[in-house]
């Protein structure tokens, strides 16, 4: 709740979370399975948001990798939201104070 609130309110958080799912990512919706807490990349959390799938409604966060735009969708991915802290993506948020 607290990285939604600061993501609504200050605007993109610099985050760490567990590279492994973003290796294969394509598209959609990660889910975190064999996602750990071991923080080894550095990302930009820009949004969040909800979508429907065949298994109902799925809240998510819209990230901005720094891999470029040809991967994922187009430099971003999403990854489900309110799921436990997923892949560590709440443990050490960052932004400047001014």
């Amino acid at each position: 709740e607290g990285l939604r609130k600061a993501v609504g309110t200050i605007g993109p958080i610099s985050i760490a979370m567990n590279s492994d799912p973003l290796q294969l990512y394509y598209l959609g919706i990660i889910s975190g399975k064999g996602c750990s807490h071991d923080l080894d990349h550095g990302v930009l959390v820009v949004g969040y948001g909800k979508a429907s799938q065949w298994s109902g409604e799925t809240k998510f966060w819209r990230v901005q990798n720094s891999w470029g735009k040809i991967w994922g969708e187009n430099g971003y991915f999403r990854i489900k939201r309110d799921a436990n802290n997923l892949c560590g993506i709440a443990d050490d948020p960052t932004y400047p104070v001014l």
